[in-house]
């Protein structure tokens, strides 16, 4: 058996384009139109082995083109049996759900294949309107789906043939475990099913015992790392000066795009106000906005109409943004696994990008196990010590600013919750405990 899985993955190495991994004409065809002109590794490991109808461990890290390793073989095989609710795909965040509906259309909008995206943020009637039209696949967030399941009439899973778990570390980190247990109670066991990682946690080999039947592991990456062409940066600074760096190190890189991680959505939308009294297009991405203004400041910086996204890392992960120069983690993340997926925002796709990572006194200890965990020492990004402090007076004003307007919002916030809107109570909550002075909350050492 060893010697037969070696010697498909020899022949799988040997594979150059769609075609020669089994891929069907027509399929190949909207390859070629989306511009995908050769398989990714992982797609070359786990086409084969999916269309010959076998579980899958893929691990594989962001802008590996693992949407492509599970989306050709089920549109493949909704082609040979077409049936409605074929397959189901269940994703961490709304955003990574609404990308791989895109890929899903796109790629089969010539067998004409239907996709229903069920996630929270959006209206429930609407959404059980959308699945009452049984459409061939589906893309959720475990909570949502498991909402219909319970309260949609007429809706079930019972003659599914295909499962996917993409971002699985990340569905069960959110706590998703209940909701995924319970579907996975309600759909068939006798189907395919694909699971997909960045990194295989504890968790997830639980999961692996549960839903998968002799899955084959495909694994494109197995040491945590990052891309070769990015080049990795720290600055170190104190605390109380990250607003004043940030805005020179915009200004030292001007012309590239920015996406800047915050660890609250708090701070991404003060930084976001920050930087726009200072003439920056700078536009927020966290949990607290709702979904259509989440969509729209995705689509405003993927067009390119705005230079610097804010976001959480609820935005880190899956998102194919396809044009970061420069990730900027302004708060260090306290999963130093969750570094590996913000700076895989950028140095996609074999062009070359720059993270820079601010590490102030509270952090040293957080930065220390990222460096350990990437198993190498990064370089300091260089900086002008004078250049900044001069800027540490308009930044102050900015930051007045910031803190207006947000306290603005939050008392309009505060009204509408008193009017009783649920959506954005927990909005208002965030204002509530406001920092003074506009910095962030100093970490306890």
């Amino acid at each position: 058996m060893a010697a037969e899985m070696e010697q498909e993955e020899v022949n799988a190495e040997a594979a150059k384009s769609f075609k020669e991994l089994g891929v069907t004409e027509v399929l190949c065809e909207a390859c070629d139109q989306l511009g995908w002109k050769t398989p990714t590794k992982i797609q070359v490991e786990s086409i084969p082995l999916a269309l010959q109808g076998r579980d899958i461990i893929g691990l594989a890290e962001t802008g590996s083109g693992k949407t492509g390793a599970f989306a050709l073989p089920i549109l493949q095989a909704l082609l040979e049996t077409p049936q409605r609710f074929f397959a189901l795909v269940l994703t961490p965040t709304r955003e990574l759900a609404f990308q791989i509906s895109e890929q899903f259309e796109a790629l089969g909008s010539s067998i004409g294949v239907q996709t229903a995206v069920i996630v929270g943020g959006i209206d429930m009637m609407a959404q059980s309107l959308a699945l009452a039209k049984k459409p061939h696949v589906i893309i959720a967030t475990p909570g949502r789906l498991i909402d219909h399941l319970e309260n949609t009439k007429g809706f079930n899973l019972r003659a599914l043939k295909y499962l996917v778990m993409d971002e699985a570390d990340r569905i069960l980190n959110m706590d998703f475990e209940t909701e995924v247990d319970k579907i996975l109670k309600v759909i068939p066991r006798d189907r395919k099913t694909f699971l997909f990682s960045a990194t295989m946690t504890k968790k997830v080999q639980k999961l692996q015992r549960a839903a998968l039947k002799d899955p084959v592991k495909c694994a494109v990456s197995s040491k945590y790392q990052t891309v070769e062409k990015l080049q990795q940066y720290y600055v170190f600074i104190p605390s109380k000066f990250k607003d004043s760096y940030l805005v020179y190190i915009l200004n030292e890189l001007a012309g590239n795009s920015f996406m800047i991680f915050c660890s609250t959505c708090n701070n991404t939308q003060r930084t976001a106000l920050l930087l726009r009294n200072l003439g920056f297009t700078a536009i927020p991405l966290h949990g607290q906005m709702n979904q259509n203004k989440r969509l729209g400041s995705l689509n405003k910086f993927k067009a390119k109409a705005r230079s610097v996204l804010l976001a959480t890392d609820v935005a880190s992960r899956g998102l194919d943004i396809p044009h970061v120069d420069v990730v900027i983690n302004f708060d260090i993340p306290t999963h130093s696994k969750d570094y590996i997926h913000r700076v895989g925002r950028t140095a996609r796709a074999g062009r070359s990008g720059k993270s820079i990572t601010f590490v102030t006194q509270y952090d040293v200890e957080l930065f220390q196990r990222i460096e350990h965990l990437i198993g190498k020492k990064l370089p300091a990004f260089p900086t002008q010590e004078d250049e900044v402090m001069m800027l540490t007076e308009r930044v102050a004003e900015a930051q007045r600013f910031a803190r207006m307007e947000l306290q603005q919002k939050g008392d309009k916030k505060r009204s509408r919750e008193e009017a009783n809107e649920p959506d954005d109570a927990e909005g208002a909550m965030g204002v509530r405990n406001k920092v003074a002075g506009g910095k962030k909350k100093k970490r306890k050492p």
